[in-house]
């Protein structure tokens, strides 16, 4: 157990991706979240005007918080219409933040065409999507789940022209995201899916892994949800594995490899191919128990269990990929009552 915790914490510590240069931008639209959060900062990113990184007051959160957002190719030329989003959220540690989904894939390309924002949100250090429990004892902080699933939808449909409509994705811990927000707030997203995320916190090994996620960030495991055996019925609650039965109604997909080295991992660094190979093997068996969960409840999901691959952007590029049409066509529909921020 020792041994797997810490291949796992090693894992979680791959090199940073770098910061994009961008530049001070005015414009930032007068808009507030319910809470009060609001954009304090913008900036393009490489010169793209369409490209934008946001610096968010987060009440949620209790500090600044970045969003990185593609606008639609026919933004300035509507100025007047509004616009579903797709949501990509992150995974754990400095490898996986708000940068990570335009320095590791062609995002930014398959936006062109898209005729939605895209939204790219920042999760903490490790921060789960979730409102810790007892983060800075007395003090409300790091509320990662009010900051995705409230504050950012009430800022991009009231600043940035969205209407509500809107779709996740996200890898590893923002597979995991995307799912338990779609689970524990049911209508914020029309389509959940995960790419090798870690689907069931309280399950055979599920601890172990978000014990050691949280420790690798200098946190303290006991301040996200409380300690597992005291506060289970907590743990439960942000389990969706747990929780699949409140997954109705939201399109589902699930994907993940079997964490043995498959056609993408012939450049990967030697020295990252173990905590690789280990964290896909763990998220594997947290996807397919999720499935068969869904399964047995009459939940429809679909599933991309695609054998030999282990856990890092190529993969996620490919499911990027796969899943890209079917988000759009589940933002196709018209806009449904209580959708709009």
């Amino acid at each position: 157990m020792r041994a797997v915790a810490s291949l796992a914490v090693a894992a979680c510590l791959l090199p940073s991706v770098a910061a994009a240069p961008a530049r001070a931008e005015s414009g930032i639209p007068d808009a507030r979240a319910d809470d009060g959060s609001h954009v304090v900062a913008q900036t393009t990113v490489d010169g793209d005007p369409r490209m934008l990184d946001l610096t968010v007051r987060s009440v949620g959160v209790g500090s600044y918080a970045m969003v990185r957002l593609i606008l639609p190719s026919r933004w300035e030329a509507e100025p007047e219409r509004k616009w579903p989003a797709v949501y990509l959220l992150a995974g754990e540690t400095r490898l996986q933040d708000y940068r990570g989904w335009t320095a590791n894939t062609d995002i930014r390309k398959l936006a062109d065409d898209a005729g939605a924002l895209v939204v790219m949100p920042g999760s903490g250090s490790a921060g789960f999507y979730s409102d810790w429990w007892n983060y800075g004892k007395d003090v409300v902080l790091n509320q990662w789940e009010t900051f995705t699933a409230v504050e950012i939808p009430q800022l991009i449909d009231r600043g940035y022209r969205g209407d509500g409509r809107r779709v996740a994705a996200g890898l590893s811990l923002g597979g995991y995201g995307a799912v338990e927000l779609a689970a524990r707030r049911p209508g914020v997203f029309r389509f959940a899916g995960s790419f090798s995320g870690n689907l069931n916190p309280t399950g055979p090994y599920g601890e172990l892994l978000t014990s050691a996620i949280v420790a690798s960030a200098r946190q303290d495991p006991e301040a996200l949800w409380g300690d597992r055996r005291r506060e289970s019925s907590r743990w439960d609650a942000h389990d969706p594995l747990v929780n699949a039965d409140r997954l109705r109604g939201t399109e589902l997909y699930l994907s993940t490899g079997n964490g043995l080295p498959g056609p993408f991992d012939g450049k990967l660094p030697i020295d990252v191919l173990p905590g690789a190979m280990l964290l896909e093997f763990l998220c594997s068996g947290q996807t397919t128990a999720m499935a068969d969960r869904l399964n047995r409840l009459g939940v429809p999901v679909m599933t991309d269990f695609y054998g030999p691959g282990t856990h890092h952007w190529a993969y996620w590029q490919d499911q990027l990929h796969k899943t890209w049409p079917r988000m759009l066509r589940s933002l196709s529909a018209p806009v449904k009552a209580g959708e709009a921020s």
